[in-house]
């Protein structure tokens, strides 16, 4: 029996150094050792050196070969360290326009960051955006940010946040809170948006965003790697009843799809031989190859 399509929702372009700081690579391959050590050898490991986090078109052309669809995005955050031209995704969906989305990142702190946004959509075809608050340094819940949260609803752009923690020594955790969206999602209630990584380490409040937001979706990318928390987060999940709004996601070049598939198959392996609960296989497959077609009916 063949397998049902599968999309991935979250995935990168850039590489060292023409995208990446000196710092932010070493801090990378940190990152990715220790990656590596807890998930078994669940991660993408082209290189151990500081080009570990490239991912070249070519590199990602190939990993995405067994995958329906495919969004993949930069990000424009030089503070800490981190800047893609958007011109680069858009060269490379248009190459691909089969399995390919390119969405665009601006950088909210840049006054022209509309202007940006309107030339990445209207002029380069993108057709969503990258934001990451703890990357670009600023508060989501700032009201001078709601314009562009505006433009986004006018042109139905879905937004991916990275909203939760994360390994660069230059990031700001203090506004990486899953719960400081919860304005932008009330106040836009058209405005689609995915916490990525199911907003780690505060899964509980992203589940309990998801559930009072019905435009509100999360990610399982980059999670595998802490078995108990991913473990907890699922059962929360279920708990509160959003199972169904949880979407396949590989955070490339941290790993790959079938490194995200083998580490959601075994979620349970942390819990075996204790009458603790499971995930059962029906919310595995629901995640993986059911939940995005609510999010991304044009793929289904």
């Amino acid at each position: 029996m063949s397998q049902p399509p599968i999309i991935d929702c979250h995935t990168h372009l850039f590489w060292y150094p023409d995208h990446l700081s000196d710092q932010y690579a070493g801090e990378a391959l940190a990152s990715k050792l220790v990656k590596l050590k807890r998930s078994g050898g669940l991660a993408y490991s082209a290189n151990l050196d500081k080009h570990c986090y490239d991912a070249k078109p070519d590199d990602h052309w190939r990993v995405s070969q067994p995958v329906h669809k495919v969004v993949v995005f930069g990000l424009q955050a030089k503070a800490s360290g981190i800047w893609v031209p958007n011109e680069i995704i858009a060269d490379y969906a248009a190459a691909h326009p089969e399995k390919i989305e390119g969405w665009a990142s601006v950088d909210p702190t840049d006054p022209g960051c509309i202007e940006q946004l309107d030339h990445a959509v209207q002029g380069l075809k993108l057709r969503g955006l990258k934001l990451g608050p703890v990357y670009q340094h600023f508060d989501p819940q700032d009201r001078k940010y709601w314009p562009l949260f505006r433009k986004c609803q006018q042109y139905n752009l879905p937004i991916m946040w990275h909203q939760g923690t994360t390994f660069p020594s230059a990031a700001r955790l203090k506004w990486g809170l899953p719960l400081q969206l919860e304005d932008i999602a009330m106040d836009f209630p058209d405005l689609r948006m995915i916490i990525a990584h199911l907003g780690h380490p505060w899964e509980t409040d992203v589940m309990v965003l998801i559930r009072k937001c019905p435009n509100v979706y999360t990610d399982i990318s980059a999670v595998h790697y802490r078995p108990w928390r991913y473990w907890q987060a699922l059962v929360t999940a279920m708990e509160y009843g959003v199972e169904h709004k949880i979407l396949p996601g590989s955070d490339f070049p941290s790993a790959t799809l079938d490194n995200v598939i083998v580490g959601l198959r075994n979620v349970n392996a942390i819990v075996e031989g204790t009458r603790l609960p499971k995930i059962p296989v029906e919310v595995q497959d629901l995640i993986l190859y059911e939940n995005w077609k609510a999010l991304f009916p044009q793929w289904a």
